[in-house]
């Protein structure tokens, strides 16, 4: 036989084997790409479902009473009476501020008026800044309360009983006996209701939603209490006269 005859069965041989290495090579890093491709696939689940769960955890603490704003800014006193095309009144206070009492005695009545008539959309962002002020806590505690009475349905009569009650001199602040005993009684929260606002109380259930509350209002530029907005414009209150009825005129005149 000669060489070149003998030579033809190795090279087929080689030939055969170098397309065994080929095809092993493709086999190889076929499987190495479907392990990379499962390992992301894996790893993009695993996030999703990380990311899932934050929020779902998120969502649990961010507690909000019944009929905060939109915004979660506030709190709507007359929810769902205000008439289409009515005017946004947001009240700016602090449960502390003697001039927001001052406001509360000679034009609440009014408002509230306005309010369950449904001529205006009321808002209240309880600040809390005059704790600072006044080394003291009564504003963030009774900003707690007021927030648990709206889980009671019972937020704007709580309102008016907290300024109805406040201290002659500014800065003795509120008890939590007050708050939660006299105060509540007097808005009308008795029976189970009564047992739900304590808890709520004493749970801080929405302290952090208190203290947003307070942060949104210096952020919207408001600097002093009280402030009266309608639609985003601030009311000048040194227009408002002895007549009750002077308030829905300059309310008006801004709507």
């Amino acid at each position: 036989m000669s060489k070149a005859k003998a030579a033809k069965p190795d090279s087929r041989r080689a030939q055969l084997r170098a397309a065994q290495i080929a095809e092993a090579k493709r086999a190889k890093n076929k499987r190495i790409a479907i392990i990379a491709v499962s390992a992301i696939v894996a790893l993009i689940v695993v996030v999703t479902l990380v990311l899932v769960v934050q929020r779902y955890n998120a969502a649990k603490t961010e507690t909000y009473p019944p009929n905060a704003t939109a915004q979660r800014n506030g709190i709507v006193a007359n929810p769902g009476k205000g008439q289409q095309g009515a005017p946004v009144v947001e009240l700016y206070a602090d449960y502390q501020c003697p001039a927001c009492k001052s406001f509360e005695d000679a034009f609440g009545t009014q408002l509230n008026q306005l309010a369950q008539s449904g001529d205006i959309q009321l808002q209240y962002h309880l600040m809390t800044f005059l704790d600072t002020n006044l080394r003291n806590d009564a504003s963030y505690r009774a900003a707690n309360a007021a927030a648990c009475a709206d889980l009671t349905g019972r937020y704007a009569q709580y309102h008016d009983t907290i300024y109805k009650n406040q201290p002659a001199q500014e800065g003795t602040g509120y008890s939590d006996a007050q708050l939660t005993g006299a105060f509540a009684e007097q808005a009308g929260i008795t029976g189970p209701a009564l047992d739900t606002f304590k808890q709520c109380y004493s749970e801080k259930k929405y302290s952090a939603f208190v203290k947003s509350v307070d942060n949104a209002a210096g952020e919207a530029g408001v600097t002093a209490t009280p402030t009266i907005k309608v639609n985003g414009k601030v009311l000048d209150t040194k227009k408002l006269t002895n007549d009750p009825n002077s308030l829905r005129t300059e309310i008006m005149k801004l709507k």
